[in-house]
């Protein structure tokens, strides 16, 4: 008995590995190739949803493993064969049958529908797929629901073909993001794994800031603004970056969830990072029709505060937990000794680099021409030679790193397909927008709930787009600075990667750093309280986006910076010493203070700052007299 189901296991490790290969392939390849996007889409979930099916539902030991095994054997042959259908008619499906679609059509749009929410449910338990399941419940009986918060009459036959059979659902921009890039850039990275890059760039990490309380939080955050400048993706910066500082980060004590929204935060303010700001920045430009120039300069101190907030609280956090720097091994070379030895290893992330940022080449296609040059470099050592076995390797480790994420995406997919199908995004935008009134402060209040929810699982250039349709200009009416007015709404977009229910960042954050993805969410939304307040700041104090004299431009970076870090003292509870629920409620208010642009706040501010440094310095002084 026991040989027989050592027998399973082979065969189902054998089709699992051979199933992550041909992912892992098809993703480094994809930009070679001209799919239509239900082609390229359907053919990513025909391979990864039964590689989750095999992983988490087969091979993973549990009661009444002979049923869930039969069970997951059928769904995934099942899941597949509805891949293969739709692959096969996506032409039809997306141009002929459009609207008066076949009984097999929706036959396998639910089919789909069903894999996704079970793959979920392997992936990321019942908290993700509650989210999700409120939503279906929305769509099936929200006709019922007052006018207002409802939606019009749709049948059975047309939530299916919302969901599952065009690119407005599970299969939309969601899921296209890690299709087209974010695949390619974890097949890179595996690379880079298999290497011993990660290795290096470990050791590196180590000598740089290994010394430094929370040292390894540090370098997540400064490589991932870095990054994120040219990867114009929130998820596609925490897959690439994440896959080496999320693990790094939890080895030196930070807890999963934490090192998790780290990344995740510090991967989605790269978008507003000079030079590049992704590609947004550049309609941003066009829109307003002002030199990109201009657009750049405007982001500059947002963008400083935006990290150095995140830098802060990262370090407070640090100090609260007696997080300390990694015990250097003795073993460890030197600084320019490890450079010589094996920086090599690192030119293909610098080749990456250039490729995307100088010579303007996309994602897909410098991640595939980069991890050639890392196959390449690797054959210069024996020891990091990368053979036809390790090679195998890497695409295995690859593959099973793209499923995760692919499965989170296609739920936040089918969220979306729902604010589509019954138009909730779009009334509920204008609904709170038209509820402002004559008040600049609620507009804006109501403005960002409304980036945040429009935001949710799109890709950064589409949700900028639209929220500069419905509502910048709003703000611009109300006098708001157009400038302003575009930086609020598509820095709140960006914000949206890490705000629940759909937080694109922090769910690929949460399937690298193994834990819920909710979690990683809310712990964001934490760390970046801070960032949530500089937008409201450059609406009433257009200073901080360099529009104004030097005097004012100084005046408000300095407040904002103070309040910022005010900000992070009472989030992180910590000054010194460990601070009381009133210390950091009182920290948290004078921030706000401080933000708002006025000589009496700012007096407040200052005050509540001087009060937190002297509790917080008696603590300490208490603490180290106690124990000594």
């Amino acid at each position: 008995m026991k040989e027989t189901n050592s027998e399973k296991t082979r065969i189902a490790q054998a089709v699992l590995n051979i199933l992550a290969v041909l992912l892992s392939l098809y993703s480094i390849t994809y930009a070679f190739f001209g799919y239509d996007l239900l082609t390229g889409r359907s053919r990513h979930l025909m391979l990864a949803l039964p590689i989750c099916f095999l992983t988490k539902g087969i091979l993973q030991e549990k009661k009444g493993q002979k049923i869930r095994t039969v069970g997951y054997i059928l769904l995934g042959v099942l899941v597949a064969g509805a891949m293969l259908y739709i692959d096969i008619n996506s032409t039809p499906l997306s141009r002929d049958r459009l609207g008066m679609y076949m009984q097999a059509d929706y036959i396998a749009g639910l089919i789909l529908i069903v894999a996704v929410l079970a793959a979920t449910w392997l992936e990321y338990g019942a908290a993700l797929t509650c989210v999700v399941g409120v939503f279906l419940v929305y769509l099936v009986l929200g006709e019922h629901l007052p006018q207002g918060i409802g939606h019009p009459p749709l049948s059975f036959k047309r939530m299916i073909s919302t969901l599952g059979l065009y690119t407005e659902g599970i299969m939309g921009t969601a899921l296209g993001a890690i299709v087209s890039t974010v695949g390619a850039v974890l097949v890179f990275a595996g690379f880079l794994e298999i290497s011993g890059a990660s290795k290096v760039f470990m050791d590196l990490t180590i000598l740089l800031f290994g010394r430094f309380t929370g040292g390894a939080a540090k370098i997540a955050v400064v490589s991932s603004s870095l990054f994120g400048t040219i990867s114009g993706s929130a998820a596609a910066n925490v897959a690439g970056t994440g896959i080496i500082t999320i693990p790094l980060m939890k080895k030196t004590g930070f807890e999963p969830h934490y090192a998790g929204a780290v990344e995740a935060t510090a991967s989605s303010g790269g978008q507003i990072m000079p030079p590049i700001m992704g590609a947004a920045a550049f309609i941003i430009a066009e829109m307003l029709s002002k030199p990109y120039f201009e657009v750049m300069k405007a982001a500059i101190i947002p963008a400083a505060v935006f990290y150095l907030s995140i830098f802060i609280s990262v370090d407070l956090y640090s100090r609260r937990r007696g997080i300390k720097g990694v015990d250097q091994d003795p073993d460890l070379p030197a600084l320019n000794e490890l450079l010589l030895k094996s920086g090599y290893l690192l030119l293909p992330i610098v080749l990456l680099f250039l490729l995307v940022a100088v010579f303007n080449k996309s994602a897909q296609w410098a991640s595939f021409v980069s991890t050639l040059a890392i196959v390449a470099l690797s054959w210069l050592r024996r020891d990091t030679r990368i053979t036809p076995r390790k090679m195998v390797d890497a695409l295995v480790f690859s593959g099973k790193s793209i499923v995760p994420i692919s499965v989170v995406c296609a739920a936040a997919g089918m969220i979306v397909g729902i604010f589509n199908a019954t138009g909730l995004g779009i009334t509920l935008s204008s609904y709170i927008v038209n509820m402002a009134g004559d008040s600049l402060l609620l507009l804006c209040l109501l403005a960002a709930i409304s980036s945040l929810i429009l935001g949710m699982g799109m890709p950064t250039v589409a949700c900028y787009l639209l929220l500069a349709a419905l509502v910048a200009p709003a703000m611009i009416e109300f006098g708001v600075l157009p400038i302003a007015a575009h930086m609020f709404v598509f820095y709140f977009g960006i914000i949206s990667a890490i705000t629940p229910p759909v937080a694109l960042a922090a769910f690929v954050g949460g399937g690298i750093a193994k834990c819920s993805p909710m979690k990683v969410a809310c712990t964001s939304c934490i760390l970046a309280l801070p960032v949530f307040l500089v937008p409201f700041v450059f609406v009433y104090q257009p200073a901080l986006l360099m529009v104004g004299t030097p005097f004012e431009i100084l005046q408000v970076c300095c407040t904002t910076l103070l309040g910022a870090f005010l900000c992070a003292i009472g989030t992180q509870g910590y000054m010194f010493s460990k601070l009381g629920m009133p210390l950091r409620v009182c920290a948290v208010a004078c921030a706000g203070a401080m933000l708002i642009p006025e000589t009496i706040t700012d007096v407040i501010g200052l005050a509540g700052l001087m009060l937190v440094l002297a509790f917080g310095w008696i603590g300490a002084k208490k603490k180290s007299y106690q124990e000594g």
